[in-house]
């Protein structure tokens, strides 16, 4: 099992017990009660990937002494062992591909998030600054695209044109976001 990456799922639900030690009805309550879910491949995923993420040395599990012996189930803590908190800050540390930003942009923002509290501004600035060179490369890329294209059905085009909106708006977002965390660029951005 050491020879096997992480999924998304289990990168996450890694960097959540990071972030604060939870039960697994906690991380339940995560993911239904907020945008996560959608990260959560089906219900019954969650207690196989922490039992994947305890047996690869990630996490550690521990019952707290209960009031209530009587109690049928006992509510197990996960917390990160050293070992997985670097194997979540490496997570954080990897490097976008452009070749996937689309693919993955919900990720990248996933690792934004966990990013605030384990990173310093330089590798924050870094990360942003790799994501908006990515987003305006496929821009650039789609717009090139749409710009030689001889459409003869609308369709086509118009899911290109959403593409393209949804790309821009992330770049954008990008943009306003190092701007607010005052991220200076080395390299101007590409004209869009």
């Amino acid at each position: 099992m050491t020879g096997r990456q992480l999924t998304s799922f289990e990168h996450i639900l890694l960097g959540l017990i990071c972030l604060s030690p939870s039960s697994g009805y906690d991380l339940k309550r995560i993911f239904a009660a907020t945008p996560m879910g959608l990260y959560q491949p089906s219900s019954g995923a969650l207690y196989p990937a922490l039992r994947r993420l305890e047996l690869r040395g990630l996490v550690h599990a521990q019952a707290p002494a209960s009031r209530d012996s009587q109690s049928a189930r006992q509510r197990r803590v996960y917390e990160a062992t050293q070992t997985g908190q670097t194997v979540h800050a490496s997570w954080l540390r990897t490097p976008i591909e452009p070749a996937t930003v689309s693919r993955d942009l919900g990720l990248h923002l996933m690792r934004f998030v966990m990013m605030e509290h384990l990173l310093g501004p330089e590798e924050v600035g870094a990360f942003l600054r790799s994501l908006a060179d990515a987003l305006a490369l496929l821009t650039a890329q789609l717009e090139q695209y749409v710009d030689a294209a001889e459409f003869t059905d609308r369709h086509p085009r118009l899911a290109l044109d959403h593409g393209l909106a949804v790309h821009r708006a992330s770049l954008g977002w990008v943009e306003r976001t190092m701007a607010e965390l005052a991220i200076t660029r080395s390299s101007p951005l590409p004209d869009r």
